[in-house]
C-alpha cells in the first residue's frame, strides 16, 4: 500500500475531523470568537490603512454577494477575504492562540465569512468550518510554529493560510483529493514576516492570507494541480520554514486527529484580547494597572517600571521610542506610560495624535524598562513598580485576563467590546441588532 503524502494526510484527517460530532461548547467557542472578529473588523474597516486598501482594490474589483464589513459593497469573495482580513487585524484588538503562535480567527474568518455570503451559507456550517480551520491552523502551530515565530516569521500568516485553506474546504466539501491540492498551492502562497510589525503591512499580509487561501481552494476545486510532497520535499515548506528536521514535528497533522479539540484546550485555546494593541503587551498591562489600582497611583510618583517578559516576546514589543501610533502598538514603554496615565488603553490612544503625544505619557516613557526573565511562562510577566517615595511595588502575572478559559474577560466586558467596535462604523440599533443576528448565528 502507497504510504500518503503530508498533503494527503492533512486532507484526510482534516475531512475525518470536520464530520466528528461537536460538543456544544465547541459551537459556544466559535461563536463568540466569531462576534467578537466581526467587532474588530467594524472598528478596523474605520481606519487609514484599511481605507488606503479600498482605493487601491476598487477600481479593479469585481462586484460580487460578498460583504466587505464596514462600507455598503459587496464584492467577489477574493477581494471581500482580502479587505475583510486586513481590517480584521488593523486594530490588533483581535483573538489569539498560544498552538498557533499567532492570531487564528482572524487568518480564517474573513476567507469563510466571503465564502459563506458568495455560497449563502449560514448557520451551524460556518460555526463547523470555523472549528476545523481552528483545529488545523492549530496543529500545524504545534507542528511548526514555535521555530517559525523565533525564526522571525509570522505564524498568523505563515501558518494561519493553511487554517483558512482547511475552513474553506470543509466549507465548500471539496474531496479528500481537491483539499490535498489546496493545501499544497497554499504552501507558495504562505508568507509574513514581523519586520513588517507596527505597519500597515501587517494587517495587509493577514488579508492576503486569507485572499490566498480562496484562490487555492477555488484552484484545487477547478482542477488545478500542486506539487505532492509540498511540504515534506528536501526544498518543501518544512525545510525552507523551519530549517532541520529537528525543528518541526509532522506528527501533530499526518497522525490521527485524536483526542480534545484544540478549541476546548483551558489554557491554549481561544485568547481574547482587552487592549488594541500587542497581546505580549497584555500580562505587563494587568500587573501594572492592578498595581495602580491598589496603590492608588498617580504618574508623578512613578520613578522608574521594570517589565520582565519571555524571551521569545521581548524582540517584538521593544519598542521604546514609536515614531506612529501603529508602531505604539508593540511599544512597552508607551503602553504602560499611557496605561499608568489614564487607568487603560484603548483604540483613541493608537489613534488620535493628542494621546499619542500625550506630554505625561511622553515624560513617562522613560522610566519604562522591558528585559527578558528567566521564567520558563511565555504568557507571562513581571512587574516592579519603583515610587519616588521609595516603595517598591512587585507583581507577577501568570496569564492575562482572557487568556485562558478559567481567566476569562467578564461577558459584559466583551459585549461591551463589540458594541464599542461596531459604533465606528454603524449606529448604537444598527450595532445592536447585528450583535443579536450573530448570537442566533446569523452570519451570511
Amino acid at each position: 500500500m502507497t504510504s500518503l503524502t503530508v498533503s494527503q494526510s492533512f486532507a484526510r484527517n482534516l475531512l475525518d475531523f470536520s464530520r466528528r460530532d461537536l460538543p456544544e461548547e465547541a459551537f459556544d467557542r466559535a461563536r463568540n470568537a466569531i462576534i467578537d472578529t466581526i467587532g474588530v473588523t467594524l472598528a478596523g474597516s474605520r481606519h487609514q490603512g484599511s481605507e488606503i486598501l479600498r482605493s487601491v482594490v476598487l477600481p479593479t474589483a469585481a462586484t460580487g454577494k460578498s460583504r466587505i464589513f464596514g462600507t455598503d459593497l459587496t464584492l467577489n469573495s477574493l477581494d471581500a477575504a482580502l479587505l475583510n482580513g486586513t481590517a480584521a487585524h488593523m486594530l490588533d484588538y483581535d483573538d489569539s492562540n498560544s498552538h498557533m503562535h499567532g492570531h487564528v480567527s482572524v487568518a480564517i474568518l474573513p476567507a469563510i465569512l466571503a465564502l459563506a455570503d458568495e455560497h449563502g451559507i449560514s448557520g451551524p456550517a460556518v460555526l463547523n468550518a470555523y472549528i476545523a480551520g481552528f483545529e488545523a491552523a492549530a496543529r500545524m502551530g504545534n507542528a511548526v510554529s514555535r521555530r517559525q515565530y523565533t525564526l522571525g516569521w509570522h505564524p498568523t500568516t505563515t501558518v494561519g493560510i493553511f487554517g483558512a485553506v482547511a475552513a474553506a474546504a470543509v466549507l465548500l466539501e471539496l474531496t479528500q483529493e481537491q483539499t490535498a491540492t489546496a493545501l499544497g498551492i497554499a504552501t507558495s502562497f504562505a508568507s509574513g514576516i514581523k519586520s513588517n510589525f507596527g505597519s500597515m503591512t501587517k494587517p495587509l499580509i493577514v488579508g492576503h492570507a486569507n485572499r490566498n487561501a480562496l484562490t487555492a481552494t477555488a484552484l484545487a476545486r477547478a482542477g488545478f494541480s500542486s506539487g505532492p510532497t509540498t511540504f515534506e520535499h528536501h526544498q518543501g515548506f518544512f525545510a525552507v520554514f523551519n530549517g532541520a528536521p529537528e525543528s518541526y514535528d509532522a506528527s501533530f497533522i499526518v497522525e490521527p486527529w485524536s483526542g480534545p479539540l484544540r478549541i476546548l484546550d483551558r489554557h491554549k485555546g481561544i485568547k481574547q484580547k482587552r487592549f488594541p494593541c500587542c497581546y505580549a503587551l497584555a500580562p505587563p498591562l494587568d500587573g501594572v494597572l492592578a498595581l495602580r489600582e491598589e496603590y492608588r497611583l498617580l504618574p508623578e510618583q512613578i520613578a522608574s517600571v521594570e517589565i520582565g517578559v519571555h524571551p521569545i516576546r521581548f524582540p517584538h514589543i521593544n519598542v521604546q521610542s514609536p515614531d506612529t501610533p501603529l508602531a505604539a502598538k508593540f511599544s512597552t514603554s508607551y503602553t504602560i506610560a499611557r496605561a499608568l496615565v489614564t487607568g487603560t488603553v484603548t483604540m483613541e490612544d493608537f489613534e488620535d495624535e493628542a494621546h499619542f503625544n500625550d506630554p505625561a505619557t511622553r515624560s513617562l516613557m522613560p522610566r519604562v524598562s522591558l528585559h527578558r526573565y528567566e521564567n520558563d511562562n511565555p504568557s507571562g510577566a513581571s512587574v516592579i513598580i519603583k515610587t519616588t517615595g521609595g516603595q517598591q511595588l512587585e507583581r507577577f502575572v501568570e496569564a492575562a485576563l482572557g487568556s485562558t478559559y478559567d481567566h476569562p474577560i467578564p461577558e459584559q466586558a466583551i459585549r461591551r467590546k463589540f458594541l464599542d467596535c461596531a459604533a465606528l462604523a454603524l449606529n448604537s440599533n444598527e450595532a445592536e441588532n447585528l450583535l443579536k443576528r450573530l448570537e442566533t448565528d446569523e452570519f451570511a
